[in-house]
């Protein structure tokens, strides 16, 4: 039973160490499809011109979009505003830090709110920004992500021997 328990214990740590580097690489993923999402936006605002919910629709449609924006489509789909559907969507997160979702909240303030020039532009300052934080991203991920891991683990064996 104490072999068991011990076992528990070991793996509960290896797993917590494990979820907290994976939350790392969900961050880095879902800025690099919010990257994605603002070039495609940004072009199709050049070109084409449609109206926002078809090119968020067109936009989740070719994959590899912000977990977050499936739910906004869903709610502007059942009738809410674009605005109240972005924020409530964006304010959930799907794995992104305050700083994150603060961009994202801009940014639903920015889409519909100006002229096709105006979005075009302020897209392009979003997706600075969502640059300058997928870099800082990917460095947690690279310094910190098998630490968390390393870490768990180690702190699961210690417990073991401590236990023994």
């Amino acid at each position: 039973m104490r072999w068991i328990a011990l076992g528990l214990i070991f793996s509960a740590c290896g797993l917590a160490g494990a979820l907290l580097s994976r939350a790392l690489q969900v961050r880095v993923r879902e800025l690099e499809a919010l990257l994605r999402l603002l070039s495609t936006l940004r072009t199709q605002m050049q070109f084409s011109r449609a109206p926002l919910e078809p090119m968020l629709s067109q936009a989740c449609g070719q994959g590899q979009t912000p977990a977050f924006l499936p739910v906004c489509i869903a709610a502007m789909r059942a009738g809410a505003a674009f605005p109240a559907a972005w924020r409530e969507s964006a304010a959930h997160g799907f794995g992104l830090r305050p700083e994150d979702r603060q961009l994202l909240l801009s940014l639903g303030e920015l889409l519909g709110a100006t002229d096709a020039e105006g979005q075009r532009e302020g897209l392009l300052l979003h997706e600075e920004l969502c640059r300058d934080l997928l870099e800082d991203a990917r460095k947690r991920k690279e310094s910190r992500g098998r630490s968390f891991f390393t870490l768990g683990i180690l702190s699961g064996l210690t417990v073991v021997i401590l236990f023994m």
